[in-house]
């Protein structure tokens, strides 16, 4: 007597009806294990998203000119690495002459400083020192007022842009162009207010002081650290800029054509590839917390239909004596335990759903829900109830008809 897929699942559910708490305890590692899994995408998810639309806002063609690579070392700065100095202005007019496929190209040093307007004072920020090129290259405009010229560069003005955090901080409710402020106790003509840019892996992007790279050395160089961002005259010439920069910074910086480069020049994917690398580690640890989980739980199903087989041996005998093959046995009893652990993987899901919303609540990790990683978390749980229902569906499958008849 064949059993239809339908009527083993009916007989699963049944079950569950009948040994509620038992059946429970019996999924309950295959629930931990799912929601491990769906808590852990959930959120993962999220930062990837979150990091590609942040990537976006900052512009995926810009190239950024560094001594050295993200990621380029593992643990301690290589002595190799550490010594490469950085750039000059020199490099950046070297690469506006030379390389025709850069549209603007603008040199960046930085110095951590306090801003003060009257009474108000700010924690430490870094001062960006750049040349007006930097709006280019890195996409910002200018909400109120202007940004400072090549003549103010050249003449080391002391005048600033500010992002929106610090004219909320010194100037609420006051326009801040034309005030006066001190950075670093030195006084600045505030002269523009750059557009919101919202938060970059947590951090605000609103924070931002601009001011003129060689204002900047003169007050409080000098030696400060100088890189380079460049933009391709359009984003199909990435490449050819890319390279144009690299053969003018190997002129600029004396690399003998036997030696590798002693820069790196690379674009957001970069920072998406280092950014997977750090995710994979937590999809690392997510695959070891649910298989943990999910081997419980698996250990579980096959203990509880092991005891099933024994409670339904009459059951068992019945069916063979009214015609029921061994394949049929062993199909009821696999529906039953991938019903079981179906069941327990529908609950984790939901769980872990729920984990991942509370946590996007709570903290500012964002919460994404993949349909790959519903399937996944689902088809985790099934086939653990295929894998560990085998050998008790097995044994259910091979019991002799006559014995299980005298089954008491």
């Amino acid at each position: 007597m064949a059993i239809p897929v339908r009527e083993g699942v009916t007989i699963a559910f049944q079950a569950l009806r009948e040994n509620k708490l038992r059946s429970f305890l019996t999924v309950l590692g295959v629930i931990i294990g799912i929601t491990a899994i769906m808590a852990m995408i959930s959120i993962i998810e999220g930062l990837n998203q979150s990091m590609k639309a942040q990537l976006a806002s900052l512009g995926t063609d810009v190239l950024y000119i560094r001594p050295f690579a993200p990621g380029a070392w593992v643990g301690e700065m290589p002595d190799s690495l550490r010594r490469r100095k950085g750039f000059e202005p020199e490099d950046a007019e070297a690469i506006r002459r030379a390389a025709p496929a850069v549209l603007a190209v603008a040199p960046l040093n930085f110095a951590e400083l306090r801003l003060r307007y009257g009474e108000i004072q700010t924690r430490p920020n870094f001062v960006i020192g750049t040349s007006p090129d930097y709006m280019v290259t890195n996409n910002y405009a200018v909400d109120n007022g202007r940004g400072f010229t090549e003549a103010e560069v050249e003449h080391r003005s002391a005048v600033c842009v500010l992002g929106m955090d610090h004219v909320e901080t010194l100037f609420p409710h006051v326009n801040p162009v034309g005030k006066t402020i001190t950075i670093g106790g030195q006084p600045f003509t505030v002269i523009g207010q750059a557009e919101p840019r919202g938060h970059f892996l947590g951090m605000s992007m609103d924070e931002i002081v601009l001011v003129p790279y060689t204002t900047l050395e003169k007050l409080f160089g000098p030696n400060l650290p100088m890189v380079l961002n460049a933009k391709p005259a359009s984003p199909e010439l990435i490449d050819v800029a890319r390279e144009q920069i690299a053969d003018v910074l190997r002129r600029q910086r004396r690399v003998r054509y036997d030696q590798g480069d002693n820069f790196a020049v690379f674009t957001d994917k970069s920072l998406v590839d280092l950014y997977g690398q750090i995710t994979g580690a937590f999809y690392l640890v997510m695959v070891v917390i649910s298989s943990i989980g999910l081997m419980v739980g698996g250990i579980g199903v096959m203990n509880i239909m092991l005891v099933s087989v024994t409670e339904r041996t009459r059951e068992i005998g019945v069916r063979k004596a009214l015609g029921a093959r061994e394949r049929d046995i062993l199909w009821q009893f696999l529906v039953e335990a991938m019903t079981l652990t179906g069941v327990g993987g529908i609950i984790g899901v939901l769980a872990g759903l729920g984990a991942g919303k509370v946590i996007d609540l709570v903290t500012p990790l964002t919460f994404a829900v993949p349909i790959w990683g519903i399937l996944l978390a689902f088809g985790s749980a099934t086939s653990i109830g295929l894998f560990f229902g085998m050998y008790p569906a097995v044994k259910a499958a091979r019991l002799d008809p006559v014995d299980s008849l005298r089954y008491e």
